[in-house]
């Protein structure tokens, strides 16, 4: 382990003004502590704090970050979904699905009297037409109340 500098570096502002032009990650710091210069770094940032604290140099916290981009982005399909991968993110896996999943037709197998209920537009017709049936009779006997601003 090479590493000129330790990760507690962050903390002394004249190594992170000389060098924040050369290094992403003080770079980044440095605006951390311009937007926010009347608090304390462990408060505005809890987490690079910690970071800062690390023993095993620079290529220790590198690899915590990955782990952590991985977990945090990567591992999200909602983010991965809209990767477009090729060489440098390459997609070796299959599907677990052939289809698509489709819309359920049935909300409710047994509704709250026991009748079967269709899941809006699932029979193409105009959804703010299909209505539940009106109950005559309540559960446990009390009709449900509503909110003063429902109509």
């Amino acid at each position: 382990d090479n590493d000129i500098w330790l990760p507690s570096i962050i903390h002394d502002r004249p190594v992170l003004e000389a060098q924040r032009s050369t290094y992403l990650y003080l770079s980044c710091i440095y605006f951390i502590q311009q937007i926010k210069p009347k608090v304390p770094f462990f408060e505005s940032s809890p987490m690079l704090n910690d970071i800062s604290q690390i023993g095993g140099g620079w290529s220790k916290v590198s690899s915590g970050l990955l782990r952590l981009y991985e977990g945090e982005v990567l591992d999200k399909m909602p983010v991965v979904q809209h990767f477009v991968f090729g060489k440098i993110f390459s997609a070796n896996w299959s599907p677990s699905r052939k289809t698509p999943l489709e819309a359920p037709k049935k909300t409710f197998i047994n509704g709250p009297m026991g009748e079967e209920c269709t899941a809006p537009g699932a029979s193409g017709g105009d959804v703010s037409a299909q209505r539940a049936p009106a109950l005559t009779s309540y559960p446990g006997g009390m009709p449900p109340t509503r909110a003063p601003w429902a109509k």
